[in-house]
């Protein structure tokens, strides 16, 4: 049996293949090589470099593979050195991990690298920090937006008791544990780092419009030790998963929401959809009037959300009104307040959304009306959704939805989509709820399962 030798230098996230036949070389370019469509025109890209013989480190599982299928042997040389400082953190012995948690744990500090998939809801963060916690070395953890930013930090202070350093929102502050946004280290540069990071966390690593921001960042940053959270493993586009899987490596290990559903650790989903007639068809051709018309400013549409939303907080529910366009979230608040609901609108804009997310987690306000809580923001009070902004997105149906399956005591969370006639946004609605069956598997709604069918 023929022996493949893959070495990955110090200092890299690179492997380079040495002594290996020409046909080596050709079978890893095949595997690591997709389409990218530019309009009607599709050219190959290969995250394999014919040059310089390399690829990135997250990838040695697919190779390994491929060349273990074809009878040969693999031979890693890792000369990467574990570089960083100890830790010293108190784990906060009010975070017991559940066996799932420590399940994720052990694999991921076996494994050394890959992705952990796991629900909205199941802990995700505790997960990270564990990790963290165990291997007692320097850290970075890699998130995209400001709310994850702090709301990382805070876990840090609460739970492993250290003081986290800040690199984003115009901080640069670095400590043993770093919380860096991906865009400032993309702009500033991850050669502007002070400290050793023996640990690399990647947060929601399943974002689509961050595959190429996490690919380039991810093959910039040659920690040994690198690991992805991610809701929502699964993805459309071979390059947007070869991507992911080359900067943080293969998914390794994987729990579905039924299974945490069943276990009681995440709220049992109960489905609704409005339906709504509008008194006119819809004029515009072009998608963006066509949205306006038929999800901003439909009258119609928009009456009967409210009505949803005044039942459902009249029941008790704290409510979350998902919506896409700032404009369409304005006018849900107006016509609610109308109704007597104490409703705001919250969104990356809005200057005292710290003051709202209080008031909502109070039960000063019943309706939370936003742009903003698709990915990462934890509000546990929230039991009831109502999509109402359309888009056919899997990754953050599931992300928003996700929101309101925390446990509630036995009373259930209540996730409604609204179906629009038009054709076009009504292929969307059947998108969401292929999603939705797909992620919440048996218990998604026997009624609904023979609509998305048809």
């Amino acid at each position: 049996m023929k022996t493949v030798v893959l070495r990955i230098p110090d200092k890299s996230a690179l492997v380079y293949i040495e002594k290996a036949d020409p046909k080596i070389y050709f079978m890893i370019y095949e595997e690591l090589t997709y389409r990218k469509s530019f309009g009607k025109w599709e050219k190959p890209e290969s995250l394999y470099d014919p040059h310089t013989k390399s690829f990135p480190v997250g990838l040695i599982p697919r190779v390994k593979k491929l060349l273990n299928s074809k009878g040969y042997r693999i031979r890693v040389i890792d000369e990467r050195k574990i570089e960083g400082v100890e830790i010293n953190a108190t784990w906060n012995e009010e975070y017991k991990l559940r066996k799932y948690q420590e399940k994720a744990v052990k694999k991921a500090l076996k494994s050394g690298m890959g992705v952990l998939a796991l629900p909205v809801g199941s802990g995700k963060t505790i997960i990270g920090l564990r990790i963290i916690y165990e291997l007692n070395l320097s850290a970075l953890v890699v998130v995209h937006t400001k709310e994850l930013l702090y709301q990382w930090a805070e876990n840090i202070r609460r739970v492993l008791g250290i003081e986290p350093g800040l690199v984003g929102d115009n901080n640069w502050i670095e400590k043993p544990v770093t919380v860096a946004m991906i865009q400032t280290l993309l702009s500033r540069g991850v050669d502007k780092l002070q400290l050793p990071y023996a640990v690399v966390v990647f947060d929601e690593c399943h974002r689509t419009s961050a595959a190429e921001k996490f690919y380039e960042l991810g093959i910039s940053l040659p920690q040994r030790f690198r690991f992805g959270l991610s809701a929502t493993p699964w993805r459309r586009i071979k390059g947007e998963e070869l991507k992911i899987e080359g900067a943080i490596g293969p998914i390794i290990y994987e729990v579905k929401a039924e299974d945490l559903i069943k276990e009681k650790f995440l709220a049992k989903p109960r489905f609704k959809v409005i339906e709504y007639e509008s008194s006119m068809p819809p004029l515009a051709e072009r998608y963006k009037e066509l949205y306006e018309e038929i999800i901003m400013e439909n009258e119609e549409r928009n009456k009967a959300i409210v009505e949803t939303a005044y039942k459902l907080a009249k029941q008790g529910h704290r409510v979350l009104i998902d919506v896409k366009r700032i404009e369409h979230g304005k006018i849900l608040v107006e016509m609610l307040k109308k109704k007597g609901i104490n409703a705001e609108f919250l969104s990356s804009q809005s200057p005292n959304r710290w003051e709202i997310f209080e008031k909502f987690k109070n039960g000063e306000i019943n309706v939370l009306v936003s742009t903003l809580l698709k990915e990462g923001v934890d509000i546990p009070e929230i039991s009831a959704i109502i999509l109402a902004g359309g888009g056919k997105s899997d990754i953050m149906t599931i992300q928003t939805i996700g929101r309101a399956l925390r446990p509630k005591g036995g009373s259930g969370a209540v996730i409604v989509d609204v179906k629009d006639e038009d054709p076009l946004l009504f292929t969307h609605f059947i998108e969401r709820q292929k999603a939705l069956r797909q992620y919440y598997g048996r218990y998604y709604d026997k009624e609904l399962e023979k609509l998305i069918k048809t």
